[in-house]
């Protein structure tokens, strides 16, 4: 389909050049969480421009040259830090609650505990209501560790089926069920292109009010740039935000220049691209650290 076939532009997730110069020692491997791939992308693409001998090479986190990468990209909170490692957060991005736009909860606010009731695991229960199929991750990876968190969960809590592949595959299995709901980011949510959700995809949204009805106030869903200007300027508690952070190790700084620069431009002009992806800007007190 044509959002997911965008983001698969960059074949295997690397630089559009010749395999040659791919395998160069002067190559920057770039990885981690693969839904900030399409932004990361942009970055590098125009990076370049002003740069064109830097040749970067952007890896799955499950190529095998992703363990000798130099940067990665994490979108989940960082427990352990390695004090030989910069942490650079760059991008904040939400995760929202999404369902077939055929089910009865595509147009139903629910407040931030029915939602935990729907979609993790009381004691004893493992199913949800009969007239929803929770999907979710197979890989216990970033954005459902990330959701399960918000609500005092674990991944493991989740409800339902697991779905193999990212979180575009598990955008793609909502699709295709009526009685579906998962959870997603913006980016995979919405069509960059008219800013509106995918075809038969809806958000969940959020009743902050407690009033079961969708207030003008609460409704601001249908538009991704209005979403964003709402998660920036008043973020409503029920909705997880979390960092991306860009980690390297400090050692490159010296061996290889080229990284600290793109690391700046990331964090000035970069900063343009963030809202094109569906992603929000990082708070300004956390430039750096």
């Amino acid at each position: 389909m044509k959002t997911f076939g965008y983001i698969l532009l960059a074949a295997a997730w690397a630089v559009a050049l010749p395999a040659s110069a791919q395998q160069t020692s002067d190559t920057i491997t770039v990885t981690g969480t693969r839904f900030t791939f399409p932004l990361v992308q942009e970055w590098i693409d125009q990076f370049r421009q002003t740069h064109p001998g830097t040749v970067f090479r952007l890896v799955s986190p499950r190529d095998p040259a992703a363990a000798q990468a130099a940067i990665h990209f994490t979108a989940q909170r960082i427990n352990h830090k390695n004090e030989q490692y910069q942490y650079t957060p760059v991008a904040r991005y939400a995760l929202l609650p999404v369902t077939n736009s055929h089910s009865g909860y595509a147009a139903k606010p629910l407040t931030v505990e029915a939602l935990r009731a729907l979609y993790f695991k009381k004691e004893g229960e493992e199913a949800a209501p009969e007239n929803a199929v929770v999907y979710n991750r197979r890989e216990k990876s970033c954005a459902p560790v990330t959701f399960a968190a918000f609500y005092g969960a674990t991944f493991e809590d989740i409800k339902g089926k697991q779905v193999p592949g990212d979180d575009q595959q598990l955008l793609q299995a909502v699709q295709e069920d009526p009685a579906a709901i998962s959870f997603n980011n913006p980016g995979f949510i919405y069509d960059l292109r008219n800013r509106k959700p995918v075809h038969d995809i809806a958000v969940i949204p959020l009743d902050l009010d407690g009033n079961g009805q969708l207030e003008n106030t609460e409704d601001f869903y249908t538009d991704l740039d209005v979403l964003i200007n709402r998660l920036e300027t008043a973020p409503p508690a029920g909705i997880p935000i979390e960092e991306v952070v860009l980690s390297y190790d400090r050692s490159l700084n010296k061996d290889k220049p080229v990284i600290a620069a793109w690391v700046q431009y990331i964090r000035t002009t970069g900063q343009g691209q963030l809202h094109h992806f569906g992603f929000l800007a990082t708070h300004p007190a956390t430039a750096s650290r």
